[in-house]
């Protein structure tokens, strides 16, 4: 074995290994979130009284002890863990496109407006958005990417229509708020995105994407 290969190292040693090795970024993301750490030092502390009620007889106050913290238990795993990671789930991805299907503006246009018309504003609003991401696509405004996210579809419209900047920011935001966090659209955010898709189709674009397919024809 070569002399400079560590064999086991010392206390201090191990501890700072394991300091550096828990700083990286993968760690740093798997942490968990706030609510999830509550919810389970809630049921650690739990735990510990069911086990400390094992050594105080079986008296009527122990069972009511035992029986509210049984209760607590459960309400916490049955009501509370699933919402929390439902909305663990949903915060995971704020992708435009949720498939591989790649379907054009107009099929994301009318898929709006048919829901629009049953007053279905969640979808209608995400529709909109996903057709103004799609034309700008089909434009050659900017390339064909399945990940891209709603924000870096907005910051990538906003840089060829800097005019509308300020309503694309914001219905790239309302996309995230709607599908991917917990706020309802109305009517006036479906109206306001239709009257923003209209203006894109209409404006030149002030420049192309410099990551544009090469051999591609000039936006328009």
């Amino acid at each position: 074995m070569p002399g400079d290969v560590p064999v086991e190292p010392d206390a201090d040693q191990a501890r700072d290994w394991a300091r550096e090795e828990l700083a990286g970024r993968i760690y740093e993301e798997a942490k968990p979130g706030l609510a999830e750490r509550v919810l389970q030092s809630v049921l650690d502390w739990l735990g510990d009284v069911l086990n400390g009620l094992g050594g105080l007889g079986t008296g009527p106050g122990v069972l009511i002890l035992a029986a509210t913290a049984v209760v607590l238990i459960a309400v916490l795993v049955l009501v509370v863990r699933p919402r929390l990671n439902a909305k663990a789930k949903k915060k995971k991805t704020s992708e435009v496109f949720g498939s591989d299907l790649v379907e054009t503006a107009n099929d994301h246009r009318a898929r709006a407006d048919e829901a629009a018309s049953e007053q279905r504003w969640d979808t209608a609003v995400a529709e909109r958005f996903r057709a103004m991401v799609r034309s700008a696509e089909e434009r050659v405004i900017f390339e064909v990417r399945p990940a891209r996210t709603a924000a870096e579809a907005a910051t990538s419209l906003s840089g060829a229509f800097p005019g509308s900047g300020t309503d694309i920011a914001w219905l790239g935001h309302r996309f995230d708020e709607i599908l991917y966090g917990d706020k309802a659209a109305r009517a006036s955010d479906y109206q306001r995105a239709v009257e923003l898709d209209s203006t894109l189709m209409h404006t030149r674009p002030a420049m192309a994407d410099s990551a544009s397919l090469p051999g591609m024809a000039v936006p328009r």
